[in-house]
C-alpha cells in the first residue's frame, strides 16, 4: 500500500492510500494511522472531489492538495489566493514554440523564448492576478533548469 504525504497544521503526516481506476475517474482511499477509518477522494473531469469520510475542511484540502501534486501531470504549481486553490499549468505547447500557461484549466497566456537574446518573456491574454511577477520568474527559471519539459530549445536555455 503506498503512502501518501500530506502537509496540514503546520505539521507532516502520512496516509495509507489505494488508487482504484474506474471507467471516467480514479478514487483514492486513504486511512488513517489505525487503518480504521476510511475518506475516498475522486479525481473526474479534471475535478477532485472528496466523496465519503468525515474530515474537517482544512484536512480535507490538504489532503486534496496531496492528491494534485501527485497524481496530476498537469499540475506544475500549486498555491491559495483569498482562499482559493490556484492549479497552475506551464507546459510546452506540442508543435509550438512556446509554453502555455494555464490557472485552473483556463488559459491565460504563454511564455516565449527570444532567440536572439535568450530571454524568456509572458504574453498575458487573459488578466490572472495570482501570476505575479515573482510567479512568473519562477516559471521561468524552472524551464532554464529543465523542471518543465517540452522545450525545442533544450540546454540552449542555460545560463
Amino acid at each position: 500500500m503506498e503512502q501518501l504525504k500530506i502537509h496540514v497544521r503546520n505539521r507532516v503526516i502520512f496516509a495509507r492510500m489505494t488508487e482504484e481506476k474506474k471507467h471516467q475517474c480514479t478514487d483514492y482511499t486513504l486511512f488513517d494511522k489505525n487503518g480504521v477509518s476510511i475518506y475516498i477522494f475522486r479525481y473526474e473531469r479534471n475535478t477532485w472531489n472528496h466523496v465519503y469520510g468525515q474530515l474537517s475542511d482544512d484536512v480535507r484540502d490538504a489532503c486534496i492538495d496531496a492528491l494534485i501534486l501527485r497524481f496530476d501531470w498537469q499540475c506544475t504549481d500549486l498555491f491559495y489566493v483569498d482562499g482559493e486553490r490556484k492549479i497552475v499549468d506551464v507546459s510546452f505547447a506540442e508543435g509550438g514554440d512556446h509554453w502555455a500557461v494555464c490557472v485552473n484549466r483556463r488559459w491565460k497566456g504563454n511564455i516565449r523564448l527570444i532567440e536572439s537574446t535568450m530571454d524568456l518573456v509572458y504574453n498575458e491574454h487573459n488578466r490572472c492576478e495570482a501570476l505575479t511577477t515573482d510567479r512568473l520568474e519562477k516559471y521561468f527559471r524552472w524551464i532554464r533548469e529543465g523542471r518543465i519539459k517540452g522545450s525545442k530549445f533544450g540546454s540552449s536555455l542555460s545560463r
